[in-house]
This record gives C-alpha cells, structure tokens and sequence, in this order.
C-alpha cells in the first residue's frame, strides 16, 4: 500500500515540474523585435574605380655624345635634379676648334677666288661687246664664277659643319628631371657609335601613372564625361597623393593575351615625390553608375562575413550574406547578395533573431 502511495506521490511532482518549466519558458520567450525597414533601390551614384598602377617618367632622354673624342668633364652628381639648359658633359674641344679654324680658312680663300673669278667674267663680257672675245672665252668665263660660287658655298656648310660639331662637345640637359648615374667617366674615349651614352635623364613632372583595364570598364569610361573624369593616386602605404591626375592615353589596340587595353594618366609631381617604376594605386573618379546602395549601419558583422536581414511579407526576418563595395558617404554599395525591391532591416537589427518575427514600425526609404 505505502508503495502505491510513493508513485502517486511521484507523479504529481514530475507533473508540477513540468508546469513550472513551461512557465519559466514562457516567461523567457522575447517578443517580436521592433524595426525600421527600407525598400532596396538602385541609385546613381559615383564608384571609383580602383585599379593597380605603376608610375613612369613622362620623357625619358638618352644623353648621348654626337662627337668623338675624349671626355674631359662631367657637370653633375649622379641622381641630382637637373635644370633644361644645364651642362652635364664636355668633351676636348681642340681638334674642334682646330677645325673651325681650318673651316674659316678655306671660306676665306674661296671668297678671294670667287671674286677673282668675277672679275674676269666682267673683263670677258666688255671684250666680247667690243667684239674682241669669243663666245667660247665668254662661256669658259661664266663657268669658272659659277664653279667658284659653287666652291664659296661648299666652304661655307664646311664651316657651319665645324661649328655644330664644336657646340656638341658640350653635352647640355634638354629637359628638365632626375639624372642617372653615368656610364663613362673623364678621360674615356668616346665614340657615339660605340660607348657614346653617357646616362640618362627622366622627367618626372608630370608623371604618368600606367595601368590596365578591361573591355568592360572601358565601357563605363566610354559612356562618362571625359571632362569629369579624375584620377586619384594612393600610395603604398594607402595615403592618398595629393595631386589629382587625368587621364591621357588610351592604346588603340587590346593585348591579346589579357584582353586589356593600356591606359595612362597624368599627374602634377613638382616636388617629384613621385618616382619612375613605384607601384600605386588608383582610382578613376567621375564615372556614375546605378548601384545598390544601402547604410551601413544595416550591415552587420558575422562568422561568416557580412549579412543584412531581410523581411518578407511573413515578417520573418532572414539572415542574407551580401558582398559590399565602395563607401557612398555613409552608406555602402551592395554587389552581391540582394536585389531591388527587397526590404530590408534598415534599424533595430541588433535585437533580431534570424528565422524569428519581426514588428515593423514604419518602411524607410533611406539614401
């Protein structure tokens, strides 16, 4: 009988029990949160394009000898900034010289030659009118001034010759940039066929900064406004350069092998703090594109990456990963992941439960 009385006993607490835990559940159960939605739309909007770039000298010069001959002096330090107009080279000028002097000789005596020679064409002519010279001496004489000119100016390129070979023994900067190191030092033997670069120099002001880009992108530079378009440097620490450039080259063909063309931009570095060869960054400013954008503060932050919560017309809110692109202000582009027309938890989503109901409080349109 006792036994009897114990599993009745039993019974009744696993039965109060129960009922005590279905109360401490409901009371745990946390109700449908309380959100702000917005509708996705597209808008046109400003996207950078970013790209991987190197810069280059604007104009590269070869500073070479035009003459033979020893080089007597070098002007310069190595890897200096250089003035357009300022020597850099000298190579002895003494044979040069010498030649001039041998130029100006020669013009001289085919001057006197030349005079000569007209004086004996106008004493030929008066003979011939007093019919005391033959039309052949009258030939003969016409002849020998036109030689003689002939000569006299011969002399002459001779002597310009002379002196344009004189002037080359100076070796000048003809632009303005960094100079390299030289390949040949005083005393060497130059021949310009043979040893004849000496270093070269690099513009640096503008700069250009090269990179490449796809048929597609080149789609989207096609249709913007060439005039609004810019182009921002980041270097390689991600600071931002702070000369914006523009675009100024596009090559006529597609490579082959990357289905890229290559393009060029150009930007002021007159502190030449930019250098030939460095590897940037940049970004194509101006071009508007339809894109979906949505705040960021509808982003949250998972595991798994970046995800939203989206509501449909059960008002279940789902858990949906998305790719994010560039920052609109304070908003972000959406690549992946959503589509126009979908509502999403703009506010509140911090106390949303993925697969659980949500209360909305009113629907956001929100740029």
């Amino acid at each position: 009988m006792w036994q009897k009385e114990i599993f009745v006993a039993l019974v009744w607490i696993l039965v109060w029990s129960g009922c005590a835990d279905n109360q401490g559940s409901k009371k745990e159960e946390r109700p449908p949160a309380t959100v702000h939605l917005m509708m996705v739309k597209k808008q046109n909007v400003e996207l950078p394009m970013e790209l991987t770039a190197r810069t280059a000298a604007s104009h590269l010069v070869q500073i070479r000898a035009r003459v033979e001959g020893f080089l007597e002096t070098q002007n310069y330090h190595e890897g200096s900034f250089i003035q357009a107009g300022q020597t850099l080279f000298t190579i002895d000028k003494k044979p040069f010289n010498l030649a001039v002097t041998s130029s100006a000789a020669a013009l001289d005596a085919q001057i006197a030659k030349k005079e000569n020679s007209a004086q004996n064409l106008k004493r030929i002519q008066n003979l011939y009118a007093q019919k005391a010279s033959s039309q052949q001496d009258l030939d003969e004489a016409i002849t020998a001034n036109r030689t003689q000119e002939a000569s006299v100016n011969q002399a002459k390129v001779s002597l310009a010759e002379a002196k344009l070979n004189l002037s080359y023994t100076t070796i000048t900067a003809p632009i303005s940039g960094w100079v390299d190191r030289v390949t040949q030092y005083e005393g060497s033997y130059i021949v310009p066929s043979q040893n004849g670069l000496l270093s070269t120099l690099y513009q640096t002001d503008p700069l250009y900064v090269e990179f490449s880009i796809n048929t597609h992108v080149m789609e989207k530079l096609r249709d913007a406004n060439e005039k609004e378009l810019s182009v921002d440097v980041i270097l390689s620490d991600g600071t931002l350069f702070p000369n914006k450039g523009k675009l100024s080259f596009f090559s006529p063909t597609v490579d082959s092998a990357t289905a890229t063309r290559t393009v060029r931009a150009e930007v002021p570095n007159p502190k030449g703090s930019l250098l030939p060869g460095e590897l940037v960054k940049v970004q194509i400013r101006g071009v508007m594109q339809d894109a979906l954008v949505i705040p960021s503060k509808a982003l949250m932050q998972g595991q798994k990456g970046t995800y939203v919560y989206v509501v449909g017309k059960d008002k279940i809110a789902e858990s949906r990963p998305v790719k994010v692109g560039e920052w609109i202000a304070e908003n972000r582009v959406i690549l992946e992941g959503l589509q126009e027309g979908e509502e999403i938890v703009s506010e509140g989503n911090a106390r949303v439960d993925a697969g659980k109901a949500v209360k909305t409080v009113s629907s956001k349109n929100e740029k």
